[in-house]
């Protein structure tokens, strides 16, 4: 399992901050192009929009964490979206197909993460350089098949109910893939999981 949004080898076409003809206020997002042209959830988390934009990003996906994060997949080709607002996602959920649809000179996916309206690097979360060059997936697997960064910092007695916990949905990383289990809980988050448990 990794934080990606896509599997086997894949090329970074376009990073983030980026300054060109295209994007004078730098890149807001990094592009990516995969043989493989499934695109999967980067965490897990809720379906936020599924929309289209013909002037910029084209059909496009938003999903949002569990930490107030904005997951957002665009270009995606017309009709492949297998996802609606709503639905629960895990890293393992196609949610469409890499496309050429808005404003673009090719197929490609553009990954984009936010922090309320704040833009953020996403590469942080995913776990690659910001450098354009070829990769693989396999090279950004989530260890000893971890479900978190962090999981050995979780306690062996907690193990199973975090498991549980993630799986369902009700609780879920932060951006980076950590659980941090130590931290503690605040009301408003009690009440996201309580909210989702219904």
């Amino acid at each position: 399992m990794t934080n990606l949004p896509v599997t086997g080898s894949f090329s970074v076409t376009a990073i983030y901050g980026q300054k060109g003809k295209y994007w004078a206020d730098g890149h807001k997002g990094i592009d990516m192009v995969c043989e493989n042209k499934n695109v999967y959830a980067t965490c897990d988390g809720t379906v936020r929009t599924v929309s289209y934009d013909a002037n910029g990003w084209g059909y496009y996906v938003s999903i949002g964490d569990a930490n107030g994060y904005r997951h957002i997949f665009c270009h995606l080709k017309e009709g492949s979206i297998k996802v609606k607002k709503g639905d629960r996602v895990d890293r393992s959920t196609v949610i469409g197909t890499m496309g050429a649809t808005g404003n673009v000179t090719g197929v490609h996916l553009h990954y984009q993460l936010q922090k309320g309206e704040t833009v953020v690097d996403p590469t942080t979360h995913l776990g690659i350089p910001n450098r354009i060059g070829t990769y693989h997936s396999d090279q950004y697997q989530i260890k000893s098949g971890a479900k978190f960064k962090d999981d050995a910092a979780i306690p062996a007695w907690a193990k199973e109910a975090v498991e549980k916990v993630a799986a369902k949905g009700l609780m879920a990383g932060d951006a980076e893939g950590t659980f941090r289990p130590n931290d503690p809980v605040t009301r408003a988050e009690l009440a996201v999981i309580l909210a989702r448990m219904e």
